[in-house]
């Protein structure tokens, strides 16, 4: 069963974001052989095709009984949680030639023990407006998660055609995301932030309760010149998103990043010469978590 609700909050840009959805779906219990760990983490994956010179989007879906937590896609241009709890849409841009356009989309789900009934599962989805941006300025907002939810993925959604933004920090935060959006373009360029956010304990109508866990996994990388660097979350873990944090007086640029694999994250950076220290974090869902009275 899908449900909806209404958040509203005022931003830090003193301006009322749009309302956030929130999905509920309610898990079946399963057999005892599957008691054993309860978080089940889904990655899902699809591609596309993208014509030459036509722009192309790309809807994943996570399967019955999951959440959407994160998309990720490398050439994307866009990266947008639906207002369905287990959809995400990713938009490709118009290249000179044909090529196949791949996404990953994060889900986790919950299997329970024998004894356990009536759990449901709520992800919300936060928006804020990046306002046009003139070229060589930076935009900073703070996004925080409704109260008992956690951080847990976020996406950029540029619009208009020729959209140079480009994240120089997307920081997760125990309560949400820290973000900063360069425009390094010759134009002005606008957009929107979406954070998503799980709710982190469930209780069931039988009684028992089950938390999920998050850990943020922070990493400092020395980079020389372009290059690409991919860190892992520990065994027990499942990485769910990856952020970044860039130094301001630098020229250097976030040009990819996602995770991949089922622990890992990856990120690539463009700069024309030097060496530059960069931050780089991944958030890692335990896969150890139960239910307990």
């Amino acid at each position: 069963m899908l449900g909806s609700e209404l958040v509203s909050r005022q931003g830090p840009t003193r301006q009322i974001k749009r309302a956030a959805m929130l999905g509920i779906v309610l898990t079946a219990a399963l057999p005892a052989a599957a008691q054993a760990r309860v978080v089940e983490p889904v990655s899902v994956t699809g591609q596309t095709d993208v014509p030459a010179g036509q722009s192309r989007s790309l809807t994943l879906k996570c399967p019955d009984h999951a959440v959407a937590l994160n998309g990720s896609a490398f050439d994307a241009t866009s990266s947008i949680p639906g207002a369905n709890a287990r959809r995400w849409t990713f938009r490709f841009p118009a290249g000179a030639s044909a090529e196949t356009a791949s996404a990953d989309l994060r889900c986790v789900r919950l299997r329970l023990p024998r004894k356990v009934r009536g759990v449901g599962l709520a992800v919300g989805t936060i928006i804020e407006p990046v306002y046009e941006i003139p070229p060589g300025n930076t935009q900073t907002l703070s996004m925080k998660c409704p109260t008992g939810q956690v951080p847990t993925g976020w996406g950029l959604e540029r619009t208009g055609d020729g959209n140079g933004l480009s994240i120089a920090r997307a920081e997760p935060t125990r309560k949400g995301w820290s973000f900063a959006v360069e425009n390094p373009g010759a134009t002005g360029a606008a957009g929107r932030l979406h954070a998503r956010c799980l709710e982190r304990k469930q209780r069931a109508r039988s009684g028992q309760r089950h938390t999920f866990a998050t850990r943020i996994a922070s990493f400092t990388e020395q980079l020389e010149g372009s290059g690409t660097t991919s860190r892992a979350c520990r065994a027990s873990e499942y990485s769910v998103a990856t952020g970044v944090s860039l130094p301001t007086a630098d020229d250097i640029l976030l040009t990819k990043t996602g995770v991949v694999g089922n622990r890992g994250g990856e990120w690539s950076f463009a700069q024309n010469s030097g060496a530059t220290a960069v931050e780089t974090s991944l958030i890692c869902l335990a896969r150890t978590t139960g239910f307990h009275r």
